[in-house]
């Protein structure tokens, strides 16, 4: 039902154990939401909005001051939105190199890399995330010594990727050991990034350049402007400005929307799944499918998904911002109605 796929800001759905340095002090604290898509929460308490496969899964951190998420991989692209905080992102298997993000700023992080985040704000802080797949790879890769400071606090990591917590008393199951941390050669086979180097995965919002891309519905760069901003690189209709996190495809892409007062994208469709997310502003959203329709004022945080082949338009009501996750890694030109 097309009403499931409206989910409002106020309605995501933390879990507070969510990974094995949930209770680790520092890094407790935290929340983390599932919000399309099951993500990588190794809890079996994790609460999701919209379990719908889109190819790509949505969540977000949440995070008080001075409290950090550990080091940790993926297999798949990792992208982040900072909605609201100031944070700093930290990578390498040493986490000194780091990188200062705001509220509109978005990081791509690549695969293979340990990473590392921390809210450095004064007040409780939000960054939306985007993982590649439906299953994200299998999961997350943790730095041993996160393994190690999280012993004595309750949660224990099995080999399957999965947490038990034994501070509300459940127990190891038969057959299953605690996961094994990576040894010394398996961490030197992960990638290392200079400053410099990571700078080109780093978008800053007030730097986006207007797409040149022709095929948008009803762009009027005064009133409502595209941008291209994560996606391939060898892309001939689009110049993203910020390298995918994973060369190899992770079946999505990110483009912005941004008004300076009124206007319409007007009625479209697309073959793909596309996720609408709101930064800031207000956007009247209507949709078409299968017999349904929606019609609904989107504000900051909000989030709808437009099923494929569906016919939606989006319609600003003043200024505002928004990004576009456009399922598939070369994405065809929405069909106009």
């Amino acid at each position: 039902m097309l009403q499931e796929r409206l989910i409002r800001y106020k309605d995501l759905m933390p879990c507070k154990a969510a990974f094995i340095d949930a209770k680790t002090p520092g890094s407790d604290l935290k929340d983390n939401f599932s919000i399309i898509g099951g993500g990588v929460s190794e809890s079996t308490h994790q609460k999701v909005n919209l379990s719908l496969n889109h190819g790509y899964c949505i969540g977000a951190a949440g995070q008080p001051p001075r409290i950090k998420n550990s080091p940790h991989s993926h297999f798949t692209a990792e992208v982040f939105m900072v909605y609201s905080g100031r944070w700093k992102f930290y990578w390498n298997n040493d986490c000194q190199s780091e990188a200062i993000l705001e509220p509109g700023d978005i990081i791509s992080l690549p695969t293979n890399m340990f990473r590392g985040f921390e809210n450095i704000g004064d007040e409780y802080g939000m960054i939306f995330s985007i993982l590649g797949h439906d299953d994200a790879g299998g999961g997350v890769v943790w730095l041993p010594r996160v393994i190690d400071e999280a012993k004595g606090h309750g949660l224990v990591l099995l080999e399957n990727g999965k947490l038990v917590d034994t501070t509300i008393g459940e127990k190891i199951p038969e057959g299953l050991k605690p996961m094994p941390p990576l040894t010394e050669s398996q961490l030197d086979g992960f990638d290392q990034y200079s400053p410099d180097q990571m700078s080109a995965y780093v978008g800053k919002q007030g730097t986006y350049v207007p797409s040149s891309y022709k095929g948008f519905p009803n762009e009027t760069p005064e009133k409502l402007t595209y941008y291209d901003i994560i996606g391939p690189q060898d892309s001939v209709d689009h110049n993203f400005q910020v390298k995918p996190g994973d060369s190899n495809g992770d079946q999505f892409n990110v483009y912005g929307i941004q008004s300076a007062g009124a206007g319409s994208t007007g009625k479209y469709s697309r073959e793909e799944t596309e996720v609408m997310l709101v930064h800031r502003g207000e956007f009247e959203v209507t949709c078409e499918h299968d017999g349904e329709e929606i019609n609904e004022i989107l504000k900051d945080g909000d989030i709808v998904s437009f099923p494929s082949g569906s016919v939606r338009s989006v319609n600003p009501k003043g200024g505002g911002f928004a990004y576009l996750v456009v399922g598939g890694d070369y994405p065809k030109r929405p069909t106009v109605d």
